[in-house]
């Protein structure tokens, strides 16, 4: 369970110029909730993708301050995780992982993981270095890349196909390459953690904005100059509109275009029910 902030802009911006200074704190506000790690990927200056991630709370931590403030990019993600109980806060752990220059972001939890690990090739299997579903979940789709899969076909196979065997899981997730930002909402009718935020130690009512009635629901924006953000549910979302429920959306970075395809007309071929 984490949260997840993406951004693409026509020219290279920071995370508090896309949000707002008030808007910023906000989100760094919510590592108090998800405090077992964070970390960033984001397109550098020669078009690579690049990352970071510390696995412990951004709560205090100028890092992600100066994450937020700096670095201006066309494009990033930034993860806050709210680790699933068992699953190590390590490096290994922190999204975004990045491999064959894709960089990966999840927020949901997969479990039992035999279903995901059904999707992934040897030689995908061989690379993982952490225990999450979420790598794993990656893995599936860098599988299909391998076989010669564009990245958007591979994410909404694995997408649907995961859909099958986890029909009551949040799927959320954000990837992003040296061209393309996806962003996947499928979570609908997924089951509202409170028993997780009630362990936290948090009460309900200072919990960030709408964990407790829409914590799994993504939204969007359009700036003026084209840009687009993503987020999950805690920013202030005036001028911001849900994406579409059970979707995987395309942006490009080098247009600002988006495409979105339905999950309902995918065919899953990999059935690992």
């Amino acid at each position: 369970m984490c949260r997840l902030l993406g951004s693409v802009s026509p020219a290279p911006a920071t995370v508090e110029a896309v949000l707002g200074a008030g808007q910023q704190q906000v989100f760094t506000d919510m590592a108090r909730l998800h405090r077992d790690g964070w970390g960033t990927a984001w397109l550098d200056s020669s078009g690579r993708v690049r990352r970071h991630v510390r696995p412990t709370s951004g709560i205090g931590d100028p890092e992600l301050a100066d994450t937020l403030a700096g670095g201006p990019s066309t494009a990033r993600i930034v993860h806050l995780r709210l680790a699933t109980r068992g699953l190590a806060c390590s490096t290994e752990n922190t999204h975004p992982f990045l491999a064959d220059g894709m960089a990966f972001a999840h927020n949901g939890s997969l479990e039992p993981t035999g279903p995901i690990e059904r999707l992934i090739g040897p030689e995908q299997l061989a690379a993982l270095e952490g225990t999450t579903d979420s790598e794993r979940y990656l893995a599936a789709v860098r599988t299909l890349v391998a076989k010669g899969a564009t990245v958007f076909e591979a994410l909404v196979e694995t997408v649907a196909s995961l859909r099958v065997a986890y029909p009551n899981r949040s799927l959320n997730a954000l990837l992003l390459t040296s061209t393309e930002l996806l962003v996947v909402h499928a979570s609908e009718n997924v089951p509202i953690p409170l028993g997780v935020f009630a362990a936290s130690g948090i009460p309900l009512e200072r919990l960030p904005r709408h964990h407790v009635d829409a914590y799994y629901l993504m939204r969007t924006r359009r700036g003026e100059d084209g840009s687009v953000q993503f987020a999950s549910s805690g920013l202030d979302i005036a001028g911001w509109e849900p994406v579409p429920a059970e979707t995987v959306t395309r942006v490009d970075l080098s247009t600002l275009a988006t495409q979105t395809v339905s999950l309902a007309d995918a065919s899953p071929s990999r059935l690992v029910a």
